[in-house]
Parts: structure tokens; C-alpha cells; sequence
């Protein structure tokens, strides 16, 4: 049994719990490539989270739906609108104090847990964000293979067969 880690903003008392909360885990599957949309600027200009939809701004938003987008502008010359995501945690936490803390956090040398939360702190009063940050990350990235919690590969310690033994194979997943 190891240490168990969540990723804390600090500043929001938020949290997103890892699927795989080992540190060596954490860092080497997926889950982590929801960190840079947490902490952009939350200019969506250029982001892949606007969109130039023909016709005018009503027209767009019963496409696209009014409760997803929202009008940045309308060019009547050439007859396209221009819509932006509405996102709750694109950028939300640029700028905050963001730790990976783990259940041995009381031990370490650089968290002082009588100044910052302690790991239990953390689970008992700061908010979990992980399914509503991830689902909305998730709809942005599109690809299946990007998406936050797809295992794709597995990393046991050892793996025991017919006449050999492997250390750390990585095994593929279809």
C-alpha cells in the first residue's frame, strides 16, 4: 500500500480525485491533461472552444443549443455568428494555489499541515469537482483516446506466464 494523492486548489477549496491515486500513477496515465484547461486564462479566443456558425444568432443558438453557447458577435454582412462555450471550469482555477497532496502529507518538509489542509482536511471540506470538471474537459478534448479516465495501457508490477517472468511490462488495452 502507497500514498495516496488528490490534486487541491488551495484558494477555491475544490479538489479533483484521481482515478489512480498513486503519484507514479497519477503522473503516468491521462488524468492529469485536465490540468491545463484548469489553469488557462479563461480566453477562449483560439481555443478550439468558439465556433462560426452561418446565420444569424438565433438560428445558431437553437442549433447548437442556448443553454451550451452564448453570442460574442453577429456579422450581418456576411452572415455568420460568432459563439463562445459557456464553461464552468475552463480557467477556473488560473492563478490559485494548487497542491498534490498526499495522505502523508503531515511528513513532508515543503506542506506545512498546520498552515494548509491535510489530505483528510481536504476530502471532509473542500468541494469535489472531478465528474463535473472532467465531463466538461472531456467534451472539449472530443478525441476517445485523449479523454481523462480511458485506460488505455496498464502497468502491473510483474506479470507471471508459462516459462517467464516480465517486470513492469506495459500491456496494451484494445
Amino acid at each position: 500500500m502507497g500514498q495516496y494523492f488528490v490534486i487541491a486548489n488551495l484558494d477555491k477549496k475544490e479538489y479533483i480525485e484521481p482515478r489512480l491515486k498513486g503519484l507514479w500513477e497519477i503522473c503516468a496515465n491521462n488524468d492529469c491533461r485536465i490540468l491545463p484547461y484548469l489553469l488557462a486564462t479563461n480566453n477562449q479566443d483560439s481555443t478550439g472552444l468558439m465556433v462560426v456558425v452561418d446565420g444569424k444568432p438565433e438560428d445558431a443558438l437553437r442549433k447548437l443549443g442556448k443553454d451550451k453557447y452564448e453570442v460574442v458577435r453577429y456579422n450581418e454582412e456576411a452572415n455568420y455568428t460568432l459563439l463562445k462555450r459557456r464553461l464552468k471550469y475552463f480557467g477556473r482555477w488560473c492563478g490559485d494555489r494548487i497542491a498534490v497532496v498526499g495522505d502523508y502529507a503531515d511528513k513532508a518538509d515543503n506542506y506545512d499541515t498546520d498552515r494548509q489542509p491535510s489530505f483528510s482536511e481536504i476530502l471532509e471540506t473542500f468541494r469535489d469537482i472531478t465528474d463535473g470538471a472532467v465531463k466538461e474537459f472531456n467534451e472539449f478534448i472530443g478525441d476517445d483516446d485523449l479523454k481523462v479516465g480511458k485506460i488505455t495501457a496498464m502497468s502491473p508490477d510483474v506479470v507471471i506466464s508459462a516459462g517467464e517472468i516480465h517486470v513492469n511490462p506495459r500491456i496494451k488495452l484494445r
